[in-house]
């Protein structure tokens, strides 16, 4: 029997280091430069009041998937829809359209650590869900990797309501619309050495 759920309550702290190689400075931490500098933190500000981080999720019993090879052997299967919203991806565009480019590359990769980060933390709390079924998770998997197609992505956009958190699934290329959103699936066994994960 399906199980729904989902996730908002996120803690999102994205570390100046990781914006700094994004986007391709490469001098020493000791060494960045003020301007640089500044420039993260008014655009991490910014970015909190544009993105709405969420998750839907649901809990699937393995013949209630569509018996792709992947799943086989699972007992059950976590498939997961995850976003931070729009307002990020419009700013960027905006920032770009006023010649603003270092602002919204700045921006862009705070976005998309932040994306990383509700996927991370969505994955952590589906993971412990397998444990409190006395199940053993895989790790997360996104439709495109092999060898699960990205046209997979149906299954999960059939199996969850997306549009509750504002994503939607491009019919023909199978892309997410907002663009800093993810899918992922966690199948659930109950042999431990089937799990993929280095640590349970």
């Amino acid at each position: 029997m399906s199980t729904l759920g989902r996730i908002e309550n996120f803690k999102i702290e994205v570390e100046e280091r990781r914006i700094l190689r994004l986007i391709g400075y490469k001098k020493k931490e000791n060494e960045i430069n003020s301007t640089i500098k500044n420039l993260i933190i008014s655009e991490k500000k910014k970015l909190a009041s544009l993105m709405k981080p969420a998750s839907i999720y649901t809990i699937l019993d393995y013949e209630e998937t569509n018996k792709h090879p992947v799943f086989e052997k699972a007992e059950k299967v976590a498939s997961c829809i995850r976003s931070i919203g729009s307002g990020a991806e419009q700013e960027v565009s905006e920032l770009i359209n006023r010649n603003e480019i270092l602002k919204a590359m700045i921006l862009d990769a705070l976005a998309s650590e932040a994306a990383g980060e509700v996927a991370r933390q969505s994955d952590r709390i589906l993971a412990q869900k397998a444990r409190e079924l006395n199940l053993w998770p895989s790790k997360r998997f996104s439709p495109g990797y092999k060898p699960w197609p990205l046209k997979e992505q149906q299954f999960i956009f059939r199996a969850l309501p997306p549009e509750e958190i504002g994503v939607k699934l491009n019919p023909t290329s199978w892309m997410m619309i907002p663009c800093k959103s993810t899918s992922f699936r966690i199948n659930f066994y109950s042999d431990k050495n089937l799990s993929t994960r280095k640590k349970h």
